[in-house]
């Protein structure tokens, strides 16, 4: 049985979804990040619930999901919006889907991140990490049922 799930969920706070697709569910948390060094130097990122954040602070937007059904879901598509006051963090989107690809114009289209092109005055270039207004998550392969997983991205408060 073929299921297709597209889930947009909004950034700001905590969000529950209602279940889809016979058992899969998702769960959207946004994270703020404390960057550290090591004693390498390399830097180490731990994340508190983002109840306050200011201009510059880093931001993880994850959303988690379980598929509690019976079955596996096929042909799923995670979506998530990047807030207009938030920057995408280039390379930051995570997780096991098989296709990660972005969109620079509401979600009507979508392309990898180094074919995401915007028209100008001075003719066609790459979309820069302010104008990425979505990021999907594509998973080619079932989601198997008793299964969970998550997608995330990272951000910049404007």
């Amino acid at each position: 049985m073929l299921r297709t799930i597209a889930i947009a969920v909004s950034v700001y706070g905590i969000l529950a979804l209602p279940a889809f697709a016979n058992g899969l569910k998702a769960v959207q948390t946004v994270e703020k990040a404390t960057i550290s060094l090591d004693a390498d130097g390399q830097e180490i990122r731990t994340y508190v619930p983002a109840e306050e954040v200011a201009p510059g602070d880093e931001v993880r937007y994850r959303l988690t999901y379980v598929n509690d059904g019976a079955l596996a879901a096929e042909a799923v598509s995670l979506t998530m919006p990047v807030p207009g006051e938030v920057t995408y963090v280039e390379a930051s989107a995570d997780g096991p889907a098989n296709l990660v690809t972005y969109s620079a114009d509401g979600g009507l289209n979508y392309a990898a991140r180094d074919e995401l092109i915007m028209a100008s005055a001075e003719g066609a270039r790459l979309a820069t990490a302010e104008e990425i207004t979505h990021i999907q998550w594509t998973f080619e392969t079932p989601i198997p049922a008793a299964s969970m997983g998550e997608v995330s991205f990272r951000g910049v408060l404007k």
